[in-house]
């Protein structure tokens, strides 16, 4: 499954992402999703430095891998679940933590760091398009304060490099 997200920086519209989904057994553990990010080079290198602000930060459920430049127009970074790590659901492992990871979309996770640890402001309307093996599934849009609030205030184009 994939969900891309077009233009979700705010003052930037051809700088977007998305994020893949590998099949998977519910009691295995989570494996990574990485987001692909597509842009224009300036706004790119930016973000790219924003991003690692995200890798630096430490939650106890999940963390984001180092970003990675792939070319000029392309970088890539992944959510890592650390909700069981060294654990298996039947030891103990944090269920609730496990389930929220599995369930809630990366995308929203990511959108939540970008405004509230980053503090990029993003688009007010955030939109959104499903699909799975090749087929759109759903495509929406949704106000920026259903999926977290404050946002952010650092423009994007306007991070120093």
């Amino acid at each position: 499954m994939t969900i891309k997200v077009p233009a979700p920086f705010a003052g930037i519209s051809d700088l977007g992402f998305t994020a893949r989904y590998r099949a998977q057994h519910f009691n295995e553990p989570q494996r990574d999703v990485p987001l692909l990010f597509e842009g224009p080079e300036p706004p790119m290198r930016r973000l790219t430095e924003v991003l690692r602000l995200l890798s630096e930060t430490h939650s106890t459920t999940y963390i984001w891998t180092n970003p990675v430049m792939l070319s000029d127009e392309v970088v890539i970074l992944a959510f890592r679940d650390r909700s069981v790590d060294g654990q298996t659901l039947s030891d103990g492992a944090r269920i609730a933590d496990y389930v929220l990871n599995l369930v809630r979309p990366v995308v929203f996770t990511f959108l939540h760091d970008c405004a509230a640890v980053a503090h990029l402001r993003l688009s007010e309307k955030i939109e959104m398009r499903v699909s799975a093996e090749r087929r759109s599934i759903a495509e929406f849009a949704l106000p920026l304060q259903d999926i977290v609030q404050p946002n952010g205030e650092r423009l994007l184009w306007g991070v120093a490099s």
